[in-house]
């Protein structure tokens, strides 16, 4: 057993690693036999999977640590290193495509391998290598101005993490000024964060056209791995959303208003849930970990097993410190074999949700570590976060021993702020596509227009004078704008499965527990429209399946102990 602080980092020799790598693509293509493209496949995954290992271990402690010096630059010398390695990738598809033994391919490793890798071939050629270079500057860019901030409030200096508590306070100027000393960080890196959003969306568009293209959005889609839904699909998703979700939305927050005793809700008060305070865990991190053990101990074998590995090789570092970069992920790391989980407790219900969320996604993480070939475990990203937001509702059972007295509150605000994303997801969304769309918008045209977006999917909100969300800013704040383009839709697709599997666990736990395992291991081999039905689930594509699921979600909600959500 080998712990996270353990495990070696040691900069690849890349030049010496290309060259390897190169040796291997002539390998495949001169393959005399299937077992020769096969071993030279498996032999090119092995060093793939090294340097993603050392990649990723990098990328780890840089962000936890942002101010360390050494993985700063070894970040940065990754940025610059990787993108060539796109040939190798690109060139590898090709080959398999095209070889004699393409159909020896198909039966060993399965058809949507090679889908996956006709998809690969769209975003790649040598001629955008230093535009990627640019590309990947520009988001560590904004990943290390965003990680800097220092705001002081309450007499402390605070991350925008670590405003969060505050913002949910029960008392109203409390919540006010805490919201608005947010804003006004990320309002004063306005002018950086406009001219750094310019040149992600330019040199997106100059990568789109070298590639074909007539913008940067088809390539997103293929980056994304997405082989059998397209723009239409999201748009015509995204109605389903307006139609059936905004509407009550605007009635939760009426709702809440009442709930929380004011006559009209401002921006600044739907952080607070209820007036007796929103749920929080009862405990610090250790009493939650403990917590999650026992859980996992008693949902099944195979979630002990993983999450006893997740501790005693302290694979997860959880609680927000200076220094430390903003958000919550999960990564993998190859040559070991395992998950790790990256988060910033901050003493909300959301410490919880990371738990669950995360520890969703390195689970299946974990199911796969033995997968033949890494290529087989890539899937699509609303794949990947039907495993995470599932897991969320699979374990409403145990939320008790985080919550106690909370707990009723916690079931309610979890299915409310479930439905209540949905909108904002999909204005994300729409925001990136007329964005790819008009690459030589200005900045104010690109706020003015997600004004607009805003004003479709949340009506409710009422930002109370602030100038820079009342001018479209808010956006500004959604890392997944800046660095995974196209991704934000992908949330609200896995949550309509997840809120899926929460009414089904709740009619027959086995059935389901069953179903969402062997979406788990199938996730990789087939694409999501056809993993979804397949695992017993409705795909959000299809027309009216927000509208099915709705009514038991409210049912459920209306069941709950008026008397203890307050």
């Amino acid at each position: 057993m080998i712990t996270f602080s353990q495990m070696q980092y040691q900069r690849p020799d890349f030049d010496k690693l290309f060259e390897q790598m190169k040796g291997l693509l002539s390998d495949m293509e001169q393959a005399a036999t299937k077992e020769g493209l096969f071993t030279a496949m498996e032999s090119l995954d092995r060093l793939s999977s090294s340097l993603g290992t050392q990649r990723t271990i990098c990328h780890i402690r840089h962000t936890i640590n942002t101010k360390d010096p050494f993985y700063e630059a070894e970040n940065d010398i990754f940025d610059q290193a990787l993108p060539r390695f796109g040939e190798i990738s690109t060139e590898s598809a090709r080959i398999v495509l095209h070889s004699p033994f393409r159909q020896a391919v198909t039966d060993k490793y399965g058809e949507h391998l090679l889908e996956k890798y006709e998809v690969q071939l769209k975003v790649f050629k040598p001629e955008i290598v230093e535009d990627l270079q640019e590309e990947n500057r520009l988001e560590s860019e904004y990943q290390k101005l965003m990680a800097s901030a220092q705001i002081k409030f309450e007499g402390e200096i605070r991350n925008l993490s670590g405003l969060v508590p505050f913002a949910q306070s029960t008392d109203r100027d409390m919540r006010r000024r805490a919201t608005s000393a947010a804003w006004d960080w990320i309002a004063a890196q306005g002018e950086q964060l406009d001219l750094l959003y310019d040149k992600l969306v330019k040199v997106r568009d100059r990568i789109g056209r070298k590639l074909g293209y007539d913008s940067f959005i088809p390539v997103a889609y293929a980056r994304m791995g997405r082989t059998d839904w397209d723009q239409e699909d999201a748009r015509r998703y995204r109605q389903q959303i307006v139609e059936s979700v905004v509407p009550l939305v605007s009635k939760f927050k009426e709702e809440q208003a009442r709930r929380i005793g004011i006559p009209q809700m401002k921006h600044y008060d739907s952080p607070l849930m209820f007036l007796s305070g929103n749920p929080t865990p009862k405990g610090d991190e250790a009493y939650m970990v403990e917590q999650a053990s026992r859980m996992y101990k008693e949902l099944s074998p195979e979630t002990d097993a993983f999450f006893q590995v997740m501790v005693s090789q302290q694979l997860m570092d959880l609680t927000t410190k200076p220094g430390k970069a903003n958000g919550g992920y999960m990564t993998f790391i190859d040559d070991y074999k395992v998950p790790f989980i990256f988060s910033n407790f901050n003493g909300t219900s959301g410490d919880v949700d990371v738990l669950t969320h995360e520890a969703g996604h390195a689970f299946q993480g974990w199911l796969q570590r033995d997968v033949e070939l890494r290529d087989i475990a890539e899937y699509t990203s609303e794949v990947a976060e039907i495993h995470s937001m599932s897991m969320e509702f699979f374990t409403h059972p145990w939320m008790e021993h985080f919550f106690k007295e909370d707990t009723e509150k916690y079931y309610y605000a979890h299915v409310v702020d479930a439905l209540s994303f949905l909108p904002y997801g999909a204005s994300i969304d729409e925001l990136q596509e007329w964005v790819y769309l008009h690459p030589d918008a200005t900045p104010e045209e690109r706020r003015q227009q997600y004004r607009r977006i805003e004003q479709l999917y949340l009506p409710h909100i009422d930002y109370d004078g602030n100038t820079f969300l009342e001018n479209g800013g808010r956006w500004q704040k959604q890392l997944h704008v800046y660095l995974y383009p196209f991704y934000y839709l992908d949330y609200t697709l896995s949550q309509v499965c997840a809120l899926q599997y929460f009414t089904w666990d709740m009619r027959d736990h086995q059935a389901a527990w069953q179903s969402y395992m062997t979406l788990c291991r199938l996730s990789g081999r087939v694409p999501f429209k056809k993993l979804v039905p397949q695992s017993g689930l409705m795909s959000p594509f299809e027309d009216g399946t927000i509208a099915q699921i709705t009514p038991a979600l409210e049912k459920y909600l209306e069941g709950l102990d008026k008397s203890k959500i307050k």
